[in-house]
């Protein structure tokens, strides 16, 4: 059986990621940071036991695993967010370039095939806020996480063509979903863990300003598909995205859930890039689930519930 090492399998992806991974007979080690510990001393167990300590910068706790696993694919997710990196730019630096070269040079030294980056639409800087944008045109990023991300691109392209390792960036969207903690954008699960309540459900954006969203379980869809594909035809796919406006979102949600308050607070940050994903979709014939699809299953859900 194969088996795929996932980095940041507790975070919001990585936990989706796993989900799909074993639902698909694949076997997963899953490491990521504990708060309470350094790694150095962790213990890798079988995907059917807990997520395990390990710290991507530590140099003990990467070897310890590759000298206990022979890994098919790499799924590489561990990152430093965009708001902690904003406040913490060389801690984010240290894990988000320093912890991914560390893997990458593990990777080829151990002879893994394959090597999946969960990169970002965020390595296009400032383009691509008015219309979806596409692959080909240049990454221009303009914070450090997105300068991170590309750069790490850069790395793994290169290594590509050397031939020393099969690389593939996979540059996310706005991800939405139930179980999202470590972000500064709560509203992104709010719409599912609040929707038909009589919270208030606060979206930091303007009527009109454009977004494009994907569910997380469609992001953990698109890396499982990447672990398995032979050979994609490309080093870095945007994921396909749902494109509209936070006034249409919010329309969307009350149409379903008329008692859930919607409020736009106006923009309080950057808008993302939008995300053109048809290279993915053409590809791999993928199709993403429609965000009210997706809301309407939640609420089905939490009616079997009651």
């Amino acid at each position: 059986m194969p088996t795929v090492l996932l980095t940041g399998a507790a975070g919001f992806i990585g936990r989706a990621v796993r989900r799909h991974l074993c639902a698909a007979g694949v076997g997963c080690v899953g490491i990521d940071q504990s708060q309470n510990s350094s790694g150095n001393d962790a213990t890798y167990r079988s995907a059917s036991d807990p997520i395990v300590s390990c710290d991507v910068t530590d140099a003990d706790s990467l070897n310890s695993l590759f000298a206990s696993y022979k890994f098919d694919t790499i799924i590489h997710l561990a990152a430093v967010l965009p708001g902690a990196a904003a406040k913490d730019p060389i801690r984010a630096t240290q894990v988000n370039v320093g912890g991914s070269l560390a893997l990458l040079e593990r990777a080829i030294t151990h002879a893994v095939p394959r090597f999946i980056f969960g990169s970002s639409t965020s390595v296009y800087g400032t383009a691509g806020t008015a219309a979806p944008i596409s692959e080909q045109v240049g990454a221009a990023p303009a914070d450090v996480y997105g300068g991170a991300k590309r750069a790490i691109e850069i790395v793994g392209d290169n290594l590509h063509r050397n031939g020393n390792i099969q690389f593939v960036a996979l540059r996310i969207a706005t991800v939405i979903g139930p179980g999202a903690r470590n972000t500064s954008s709560l509203w992104r699960s709010d719409i599912f863990e609040k929707l038909g309540s009589r919270d208030r459900i606060s979206l930091p954006y303007d009527s009109d300003d454009p977004l494009t969203v994907v569910h997380v379980d469609d992001v953990a869809r698109m890396l499982t598909m990447l672990a398995a594909v032979k050979s994609p035809q490309h080093t870095a796919y945007n994921t396909p995205a749902e494109m509209l406006t936070a006034g249409e979102l919010k329309r969307t949600i009350e149409s379903l859930a008329p008692e859930t308050q919607i409020e736009l607070t106006g923009r309080t940050r950057p808008l993302a890039s939008l995300s053109d994903g048809s290279r993915f979709m053409r590809e791999f014939g993928f199709q993403i689930t429609p965000l009210q699809q997706s809301l309407r299953a939640e609420l089905l859900r939490r009616c079997n519930q009651i």
